[in-house]
């Protein structure tokens, strides 16, 4: 038997240290958190469906951040426990020169070794891990915003684990720096797990109330624990560069600014203003007061923050539904209430007379641009222009039934059609869209576009697209009113709104041309209709023109007849009665006839037998006039006969029979 095989036999062999194993069951611990909050997030990627409920929890602590921020959490603090478990077990005492403890490859090499070399490696690849589980839980930020209902039975697993840290924490803090140099830091980096453990629970209760600023918080903690890490990976990547400390000097990284100044410790601001400014607000007695006086002033802020939170404003345009004890007893109009503080009476708000366009048919992103603010001086974007030619992101495509000659298939045909909703303006509505729907413009979405594909397939092409927009968006609108107020939502349908319905955009140019050939046509048919109108008209006016005219000539004929009838009636009366008031009537017959003939007067007394008269007129006839009558007995020298003819004009004599002679007879003036 050589000396160390007696050695080994006196002494007990390879007996860890206190410090080794205190950290092995940190390690442990936290690594059991770990996994196990590992496991419990990895459960909806199983396809297994047993655990359904397990699977919606852990959904919820994904979509939530509970996930990133615990597991987050977890990760930072093994990192810095697990790297100075490893410069633990470089610092064992070795039973002899050339015996290490076996199990770890940098006890061989020494503390110096598992200081520069060990960090550098175990630190950065735990920040990893943690950069992959903030990248791979991060929240989103609508999830964060809307009220969990398991989010108490996940705030209270987190508080649970902040616990089990603040345990572990204070058993750190109550371990003797001598045995473990990294004791204080080691303290410091998990109270802040244990603050953003407990933090992380706050948050999903805030969740589960329904807090809608509680988002920024839940990023703030996550980015916070990566910038830890990230400041402890670079710690440890710069002592690469570092030659390898003494063994008496190797550290290990678990020393963070920021986790010194949020927790407090070497480098806290107070410490800091103390050693380098030689100010110390411990002793200050206004400072004492404060210390005194900040538990009863914290209480009484609580306090009244706790009874402020019953005090609610509700805008312009919105309602609230008030709810007190779980229970609403009163809709509220726009103004400030004193309610009951959270969470004895809580305020629901709801929309009050705001409208909302959805399009059809369609998904949200396609619909997401129509939500675009133009000014009213700007000029409409090409996306604006709503062409049959051109596709548009808002259209969605039915099928129709479709006939030629005696064959029936399916046309497709696309339309463009929005619905305009409100919640209804009644207390009955609001409660209703509060309790009765969660979503309503999906509810609305769905039920139209359910609406929408019986329309469809219940018509044929021809009857799609000749039906009145009018009649239809009214028939869309009442049933699509019925329906959702079956569903108890408290939506009010305002109106339907058709923009267009047309083939798709193949078929757009042949339909088009199919419909400028039937409009040529019934404009062919129109001109020629119009024609034949005008034509008939123009032919009535005229029959109706040669009717009157005729009528107006029988009947002035029969006029002039009737009056050359009386006229010679009162001739022939005349005539029986004497020969004056014939001549008188001739001689205005003269006077009508020849109105228009010249007339050549000489006086009686020049027509003579004597003194003959020469016609100079272009006949060139001469007349000479016969003697004048033998004056009676009794006359007066140079009177003329009573029975004298008067004076003729030329070229003129009087009849054989002894009528009167068409040529005017004048006298003499003298």
């Amino acid at each position: 038997m050589d000396k160390s095989e007696s050695v080994k036999g006196l002494l007990p062999a390879a007996a860890s240290s206190r410090p080794h194993r205190f950290l092995r069951r940190l390690i442990w611990l936290y690594g059991a958190f770990a996994v196990a909050t590992g496991v419990f997030l990895s459960v909806p990627f199983w396809p297994v469906s047993v655990v359904l409920p397990a699977k919606t929890l852990a959904s919820e602590a994904i979509l939530g951040g509970l996930g990133a921020m615990v597991m987050c959490a977890l990760l930072l603090a093994l990192t810095g426990l697990v790297a100075t478990f490893a410069l633990t077990a470089a610092r064992q005492p070795r039973l002899l020169a050339t015996e290490a403890p076996a199990g770890w490859w940098s006890m061989r090499r020494g503390p110096g070794f598992a200081a520069r070399t060990g960090q550098g490696v175990i630190v950065p690849l735990g920040a990893a891990l943690i950069y992959a589980a903030s990248w791979l839980l991060w929240p989103i930020t609508d999830s964060l915003t809307q009220a969990a209902a398991d989010a108490n039975f996940l705030a209270a697993f987190a508080f649970a684990v902040a616990f089990v840290s603040l345990v572990a924490e204070r058993m750190m803090h109550a371990f003797p720096e001598p045995q473990l140099p990294e004791a204080p830091s080691l303290r410091r980096l998990l109270l802040l797990t244990t603050v953003v453990l407990a933090a992380a629970g706050c948050v999903e209760v805030g969740r589960g109330a329904g807090l809608t600023w509680i988002a920024w918080a839940a990023v703030a903690l996550i980015c916070l624990i990566v910038l830890v890490a990230t400041e402890l990976a670079l710690r440890a990547l710069a002592r690469l560069f570092l030659p390898a400390p003494l063994p008496a000097a190797a550290r290990a990284v678990s020393d963070s600014v920021v986790a010194t100044v949020l927790t407090g410790g070497p480098r806290a601001p107070s410490v800091l203003i103390r050693t380098h400014l030689g100010l110390d607000f411990a002793r200050s007695w206004a400072l004492s007061y404060l210390s005194a006086a900040v538990l009863p002033a914290v209480l009484a802020t609580t306090l009244l923050c706790w009874g402020l939170s019953g005090l609610k404003l509700v805008d312009l345009g919105e309602r609230g539904v008030y709810e007190r004890l779980g229970a609403p007893v009163a809709v509220l109009g726009p103004g400030l209430h004193l309610l009951l503080p959270w969470p004895l009476g809580r305020l629901r708000p709801v929309e009050y007379d705001k409208i909302h366009a959805v399009a059809v048919g369609v998904d949200k992103s396609g619909a997401a641009d129509d939500d675009e603010q133009i000014d009213a001086e700007a000029t409409p974007p090409a996306s604006m222009n709503h062409l049959w030619e051109t596709a548009q992101p808002t259209e969605a495509q039915y099928l129709v039934a479709s006939q030629s000659g005696s064959q029936q298939g399916f046309q497709v045909v696309s339309a463009e059609i929005r619905v305009l909703y409100r919640t209804g303006l009644t207390d009955q509505d609001a409660k209703q869209a509060v309790y009765g729907a969660v979503d309503q413009e999906a509810l609305v979405r769905e039920a139209a576009s359910r609406l929408l594909v019986r329309y469809f397939n219940s018509r044929t092409l021809d009857a799609v697209l000749g039906a009145r927009r009018e009649t239809l968006a009214d028939e869309l609108r009442s049933a699509l009113a019925r329906d959702v107020a079956a569903r108890n939502a408290g939506i009010e349908i305002v109106a339907v709104t058709i923009e267009a319905i047309h083939p798709p955009l193949g078929a757009a140019a042949a339909y088009h041309a199919v419909q400028a050939a039937e409009i040529k046509a019934q404009v062919s048919v129109s001109d020629e209709t119009g024609r034949a109108r005008r034509m008939a008209g123009v032919a009535q006016q005229e029959s109706r023109q040669l009717i009157d005219g005729a009528q107006a000539t029988a009947t002035e004929a029969v006029q002039n007849a009737t009056g050359e009838a009386y006229r010679f009636s009162m001739d022939r009366r005349a005539y029986k009665e004497g020969p004056a008031f014939l001549l008188e009537r001739s001689y205005s017959t003269l006077v009508g006839a020849l109105k228009q003939t010249p007339l050549t007067i000489i006086d009686h007394r020049l027509s003579s037998a004597q003194s003959p008269v020469i016609d100079l007129r272009s006949t060139g006839a001469a007349i000479v006039p016969p003697a004048p009558a033998t004056p009676p007995a009794g006359a007066a020298p140079g009177a003329p006969a009573a029975n004298a003819p008067a004076a003729r004009p030329a070229g003129r004599a009087p009849s054989a029979s002894g009528a009167p002679s068409l040529t005017p007879q004048i006298e003499d003036a003298n």
